[in-house]
């Protein structure tokens, strides 16, 4: 109690040299934190993306046997009985959340004057992928949305209420034609997934095909991304095991660009890591050690009066000890405060190779915080080494008058 005490002290004794020593170590902690958690929303918010649109697993016929129920991709198609079936296999698996159905479909689409190919897919919630610039397409609905640079392709206009031609097949229903309205487009960032980009009603799709109700693929969405090797082992195992003409892919075999895309990212993240983590060590050894190292009269004067080395060492590991975790516990806040006020003023950053910009934040984890600030603490620490060794070194007169050399 009486070391804490003198600790309690002597940092309020040098209380300008504790405050910017705690500032320091704060601003570095927070630098740290928000850096890591930017590199977490990156990754995830990357990752998250892929699984919105592909699910975590995705359910299809094993081969195109029949070629009459493919679609016209060559994908054999899911029956409503096939999908009856799977939806009784996903709610005996508590780590599934939801899942839904899709039917891809492409052809040619065009207007009086301009015709492009595309590629798209018809969704039981279409109106959860949203729209950019008009309205949605719900379940049922005879309209579509396209991507912006296909929309802007065909010379379009949301004010005009513009038509456009279809011409395309699934499954047996032959090549078919009809006109479409367009009710608004969408902006996915990427203008090469824009420049194609049909979404439309599943419905509306199995109507104007005149199909009964099937899809291409299921997506099955779960709980926690950490549950989908063992989900997908599980169904693998249930369908081998019932001999039922089922495979599965789940969203990283679905997107193979995330590996590269996120082993681009980590290696550059690493980089700058390392080089952050070095810039703070020394930064934060330099600057505690010299503040300690400035006091060693003090210390020596400790000595003199009668307290001993081992207490005087005690006190100084103590005082850094101190100073290092309010210094951490305000770079937590300041990070969190960073946080906030990105969300609060909607700071935005367009990613390269995108055209549209999105909201800049940082995922900050509980694991994140422990090495970030474990890191930190233990720089702390190592700054007090120097002026331990020098206080062992030399005498209390030494230590008196020590002038550095």
């Amino acid at each position: 109690m009486f070391l804490l005490k003198s600790v309690w002290d002597n940092i309020l004794f040098h209380a300008k040299r504790s405050f910017l020593s705690v500032l320091l170590i704060t601003i570095a902690s927070s630098a740290m934190l928000l850096y890591r958690g930017f590199v977490e929303y990156s990754e995830q918010g990357l990752a998250l993306s892929f699984i919105s649109n592909s699910g975590h697993i995705q359910v299809s016929m094993k081969s195109a046997a029949e070629p009459q129920h493919t679609d016209n991709t060559g994908a054999a198609l899911l029956s409503a009985r096939d999908m009856e079936m799977l939806r009784s296999i996903y709610a005996d698996m508590p780590a599934v959340k939801s899942s839904d159905a899709v039917l891809n479909f492409q052809g040619i689409i065009g207007t009086d004057t301009d015709t492009a190919v595309f590629w798209g897919a018809g969704y039981d919630s279409p109106q959860r992928l949203g729209a950019t610039e008009g309205t949605p397409v719900f379940a049922g609905d005879q309209s579509l949305v396209l991507g912006k640079a296909l929309f802007e392709t065909l010379k379009l206009s949301t004010a005009q209420e513009p038509f456009v031609n279809l011409m395309s097949s699934i499954g047996d229903s032959g090549l078919l034609t009809g006109s479409f309205e367009v009710s608004g487009w969408l902006d996915t960032g990427t203008p090469q997934n824009d420049a194609g980009l049909v979404i439309a009603s599943r419905s509306a799709l199995l109507d104007f095909f005149e199909l009964k109700d099937s899809a291409s693929y299921m997506r099955v969405y779960l709980h926690k991304d950490t549950d989908m090797p063992a989900a997908q082992a599980a169904l693998d195992s249930y369908f081998a095991e019932h001999q039922l003409p089922y495979q599965t892919q789940n969203w990283k075999e679905r997107n193979p660009s995330w590996e590269q895309i996120s082993g681009l990212f980590r290696n550059q993240s690493s980089f700058i890591s390392i080089i952050l983590y070095i810039l703070i060590f020394t930064a934060l050894t330099q600057s505690l050690s010299a503040s300690f190292m400035e006091r060693l009269g003090e210390f020596g004067t400790m000595e003199a009066i009668g307290l001993k080395r081992s207490s005087v060492m005690q006190m100084l590991a103590l005082e850094v000890c101190l100073i290092s975790l309010a210094g951490i516990i305000g770079g937590i806040v300041l990070a969190q405060l960073g946080n906030s006020l990105t969300e609060t003023w909607n700071i935005t950053m367009t990613p390269p190779g995108y055209t549209r910009a999105y909201r800049l934040s940082f995922y900050i984890t509980l694991p994140a915080i422990l090495t970030t600030q474990f890191f930190i603490f233990l720089t702390g620490i190592i700054s007090v080494l120097h002026p331990m060794y020098t206080i062992c070194k030399h005498s209390t007169v030494q230590l008196i008058h020590y002038n550095g050399s």
